[in-house]
C-alpha cells in the first residue's frame, strides 16, 4: 500500500475511533473500503486480527487488490522473494514444499493463475504451488530430460491443464487433473509458447508462426522473421535468429502476440476477431504487459500505484526492471534489482539441467 493510501485510511480509522471505541465493531462498509485498498499480504494479516474482520473479509464483494509481482532468483531455502511494482517493496514467502529433499533442487519453471510451477531436475518431478494459500498439487513424474518451460493453461476447482515444451524437440507434453502420466502432442516445429484463448489452443514456434489447434487448422506467419530452412534442425537455446515470442490475453478478451525484436524493443500484434488476422498495434489502452521467458500476462494498470499504462515491463540485460513505452518506443528504468548475481552467487534457476534462460518470472498472487 502506498504512503498516500496509508495516510488516507489512517484518517478514516482515526475519525471512526472518535465514535467507536471497539475496533472489532467498525462499520462493515468502512472495513470493506479498507480491504479493497490492501494488497494480498496485508489482507492476510488484516483478516487474522479478529473474527469480526475475518467475517467481513469472507464476503464476496470485499476482495483485496491484486498486484503483479516479479519472482527474483534467490535461494528457496531462505524463502521465495518477490518484488511488487505498485508498492516497490520485496516480499519473502517461505514455501515448505520446495525445500531440498535428499539433495534435490526445486526450481520455478512457470507461473499462471496465481500458481507457481516447480521442477526437480534430480527427481524428475513437477508440482504446482500456491505460495499464498500454501496449497500444492503433485503432477505425474516427467523425467530428468531438460525442457524449456511449463505452462499452466487453465485452472479451476474441477480441472487444470499443464503443458511442457522442450527447447530442442518438436511437440509438447500435457497433463490434466487426475492424469497418471504425461501425454505427448506432436508439432511441425519446435515451440516457444503454448496458450489457451477462448477454449482454443494456440502455439508459437521458433520461426514466429502462430497456429491455432482446431479444425480446420489455421496459421499466421511472422512477416519479419528471417527466411530459414524449416527442414533443418535447430536448438532453441542456440538458435541465433530466434527472438522472444509469447501470447497473452488482455482483460478485454483480446489475444496479443508479443515479440522482443531487440534487447530493448518490442512489437505487438492483436488478433482481429472479424478478419481473423493479426494486426500490428502500439496501443493496448489502459493495460500493461509483463513479459519474461517463464511467464507473461496482461494487467489493468490504470488504478494501480506506480504502474504505467500502454507499457511492457521486462528485464534488460543488466537485471534491471524496465518499462517499454509502446507509444513512444522508449525504454525507462523502473528498478535496479538486487539478485543472487549481485553477490556473486549462482542463481538456483540457472541449474545445469536447465537452459540458460532469463532467471525471472512474473506472478499474480491469488488466495484460491
Amino acid at each position: 500500500m502506498s504512503s498516500k493510501e496509508s495516510s488516507y485510511l489512517f484518517r478514516l480509522m482515526e475519525l471512526s475511533s472518535v465514535r467507536l471505541a471497539d475496533w472489532a465493531n467498525l462499520q462493515t462498509d468502512l472495513v470493506g473500503l479498507i480491504i479493497k485498498k490492501l494488497g494480498i499480504p496485508d489482507f492476510v494479516k488484516f483478516r487474522a486480527v479478529c473474527t469480526s474482520w475475518n467475517r467481513v473479509c469472507r464476503e464476496v464483494s470485499n476482495h483485496p487488490r491484486v498486484d503483479p509481482w516479479l519472482m527474483l532468483p534467490t535461494d528457496l531455502l531462505d524463502g521465495a522473494k518477490f518484488f511488487s511494482i505498485p508498492e516497490k517493496i520485496n516480499q519473502t514467502i517461505r514455501i515448505p514444499s520446495t525445500a531440498t529433499i535428499f539433495g534435490s533442487m526445486w526450481i520455478p519453471v512457470g507461473s499462471s493463475h496465481g500458481w507457481l510451477i516447480f521442477f526437480s531436475p534430480t527427481q524428475g518431478t513437477i508440482q504446482l504451488v500456491n505460495p499464498i494459500s500454501s496449497a500444492q498439487i503433485q503432477l505425474p513424474p516427467i523425467g530428468t530430460r531438460r525442457f524449456s518451460k511449463a505452462i499452466l493453461l487453465d485452472m479451476s476447482e474441477s480441472n487444470f491443464t499443464v503443458a511442457v515444451i522442450y527447447g530442442n524437440h518438436k511437440g509438447y507434453k500435457v497433463a490434466r487433473k487426475g492424469s497418471k502420466s504425461w501425454s505427448f502432442v506432436d508439432s511441425k516445429h519446435i515451440l516457444v509458447d503454448v496458450f489457451k484463448h477462448r477454449r482454443q489452443l494456440y502455439t508459437i514456434d521458433i520461426y514466429g508462426t502462430v497456429e491455432v489447434w482446431a479444425e480446420p487448422p489455421r496459421a499466421w506467419q511472422d512477416e519479419d522473421a528471417p527466411q530459414v530452412d524449416p527442414h533443418v534442425h535447430h536448438n532453441l537455446v542456440h538458435y541465433p535468429q530466434q527472438k522472444f515470442n509469447c501470447l497473452v490475453e488482455t482483460p478485454a478478451g483480446d489475444l496479443v502476440r508479443v515479440k522482443r525484436q531487440s534487447q530493448n524493443k518490442f512489437a505487438l500484434w492483436v488478433l482481429d476477431k472479424e478478419t481473423l488476422s493479426f494486426e500490428k498495434t502500439t496501443d493496448i489502452g489502459e493495460f500493461g504487459l509483463f513479459v519474461s521467458h517463464y511467464s507473461s500476462f496482461c494487467f489493468p494498470a490504470k488504478d494501480h500505484p506506480n504502474l504505467k499504462v500502454n507499457c511492457i515491463y521486462f528485464i534488460d540485460g543488466y537485471n534491471n526492471l524496465c518499462a517499454f513505452n509502446l507509444e513512444h518506443g522508449t525504454k525507462e528504468l523502473v528498478e535496479a534489482l538486487e539478485t543472487a548475481h549481485a553477490n556473486n552467487q549462482q542463481a538456483p534457476h540457472l541449474h545445469r539441467h536447465q537452459p540458460l534462460q532469463e532467471p525471472f518470472l512474473w506472478f499474480t498472487p491469488s488466495l484460491k
